[in-house]
């Protein structure tokens, strides 16, 4: 009996401790740390009306303390998101605690460390390459972004490329940062997760966390990272103090102060590209313009530099560093303010939520601008899908299968059936069958071990995360049009499907995350 008991507390202290780290850090009133709330709100209206823009987590601190939060529903602040490429800069912060421990310097060669991945004979360009050179994005390979998606050893594929331009320009690549995975795995003999969470994430009550593995089962690095909003404050805090964690150096000074500083333009000159590629560059570039009329903000003209995994805006009235990864997740940290933002979210580009931010609100702190007089009260939530829970023509859809032709999104066959009040899609792709209970009127919660909605291809996808997983999802007939809406809840990627029946044709309009690249009108047809 005594022994139950002890166990039974056990588990409690450990629930506790887990739960805690969900509103450890001090709140405040805004106007306690010389905000007013205005500003706030009017943040968020902005945030909310940006279009192709879903906000799932918002936190914004100053003075150490949290000053405005909101969770957008059905995300809830205990739930984990994702932070593709916002998980580089946590891998330069392993690489520094590794050169903190005099296990490696910047300036050796790669091939110190990983020549086994190299091919035999390589080129002089290759063995001038550095651990600074993969830093700072300037390895000089053209990224390749079928090899996550291949069956040979992802580093011995990316070495094996053309190194011609080392150190040259800046040129994004997610495998520079799985290369520093490796290499801080091999000085230290442990993967970069359990490395991190040793020396930054427990001091910082990070209990809570997760990273997928590639195939080698190093980390992904560049993308994967899983952690509550609150704890990627807390990484922020950590980047403003540059190390130090309530008088506690976890990380140097010199390191996290070089990490995030300018050491390459990411406005290099372009390589020679096809006139397909200089067309598109070109459309795009007027795009921006465009849309900088109508929005008003243009912090793309000071986004210029890149550090060690982590980005930097050299404005004039307020230089920032930011994490920053696909579909808008974002630690935000304006020195000059002593302030840190975080959003996890998608966003068709996050570049339209650090303009907001900065447009809205840091630039008026700045210049100590009034605040709009009435401000509108905004209940950030995902928006569901609106309508009717039922139609006739959803007799010819019932146990049948839609035959999708080839589309953007590698849908195969969309199946519907029902289960009680609600319906339960089945959408086939390469990978398989994905599943959503959907409910109407309301968010339908999914708990399992099978894969999410996710849209990272690559082998042996979501190795290294914790089963079982969180989906919501939601649908509505909207007249002749059946629509679905689907969220991976404690990862961030998410669906949306409109299904419109003409006799046996069937066009579905899909989109994953609002990317365009990702956005598709298909046509299908019953298989009766």
């Amino acid at each position: 009996m005594t022994r139950r008991i002890i166990t039974i507390l056990i588990f409690l202290v450990l629930s506790l401790a887990v739960v805690a780290q969900v509103g450890d850090l001090p709140r405040s009133t805004p106007e306690e740390q010389g905000v007013d709330s205005r500003m706030l709100k009017h943040l968020y209206k902005k945030l909310n009306d940006l279009p192709n823009v879903d906000i799932h987590h918002l936190m914004v601190l100053r003075h150490d303390k949290v000053i405005g939060e909101m969770h957008a529903a059905p995300y809830r602040a205990t739930d984990l998101h994702t932070l593709y490429s916002a998980s580089k800069t946590v891998t330069a912060m392993a690489i520094g605690l590794a050169v903190d421990d005099g296990l490696l310097s910047i300036d050796d060669k790669m091939s110190k460390y990983l020549r086994d991945k190299m091919p035999a004979t390589h080129s002089p360009a290759l063995d001038s390459l550095t651990v600074r050179h993969v830093l700072m994005m300037a390895a000089g390979r053209k990224p390749d972004l079928s090899i996550p998606e291949g069956d040979a050893d992802w580093l011995t594929a990316w070495f094996a490329g053309d190194f011609a331009n080392v150190g040259k320009r800046f040129t994004y690549d997610s495998m520079c940062t799985h290369a520093l995975a490796m290499i801080v795995t091999r000085v230290t003999g442990k993967r970069v997760l359990d490395y991190v969470r040793e020396r930054i994430f427990t001091p910082l009550h990070i209990t809570e966390a997760d990273w997928e593995l590639a195939p080698d089962s190093v980390e992904t690095a560049g993308w994967g990272l899983r952690l509550h909003a609150e704890s990627e404050a807390k990484l922020g805090l950590l980047m403003l103090h540059e190390g130090n964690w309530q008088g506690k150096q976890l990380v140097s000074q010199q390191w996290m102060h070089e990490m995030t500083q300018m050491h390459i333009s990411t406005q290099s000159p372009a390589p020679k590209a096809s006139l397909k590629t200089r067309i598109v560059r070109f459309l795009r570039g007027i795009w921006h313009t465009i849309r900088s009329w109508f929005t008003g903000y243009n912090i793309d003209r000071y986004y210029l530099g890149y550090g060690y995994q982590t980005k930097a805006i050299q404005h004039p009235r307020a230089e920032s560093f930011f994490a920053a990864g696909y579909g808008g997740q974002v630690i935000y940290v304006v020195p000059k303010l002593d302030m840190v933002f975080v959003i996890n979210g998608r966003a068709a580009n996050y570049g339209d939520e650090l303009n907001t931010i900065y447009y809205s609100f840091v630039d008026p702190m700045i210049g100590k601008k009034e605040p709009p007089l009435k401000v509108t009260d905004v209940n950030l939530a995902i928006e569901m899908p609106q309508g009717d829970g039922i139609h006739p023509l959803e007799e010819r859809l019932l146990d049948n299968t839609i035959i999708l032709e080839e589309n953007l999104l590698g849908l195969k066959t969309i199946e519907v059936n029902r289960k009680g009040d609600d319906m339960l899609f089945t959408m086939t792709d390469h990978r398989g069958p994905l599943r959503a209970v959907a409910g109407w009127g309301e968010w339908r919660f999914t708990t399992s071990d099978e894969r999410p909605i996710y849209i990272m291809e690559c082998r042996n996808q979501l190795d290294g995360t914790r089963r079982p997983f969180t989906s919501v999802a939601a649908f509505a007939w909207q007249g002749d049009t059946l629509a679905l809406r689907l969220d991976w809840l404690d990862g961030g990627d998410n669906r949306r499907l409109w299904m419109t029946l003409d006799g046996k044709e069937v066009t579905v309009i899909a989109n994953d995350n609002y990317d365009p690249l990702l956005n598709d009108t298909i046509r299908g047809r019953l298989r009766l």
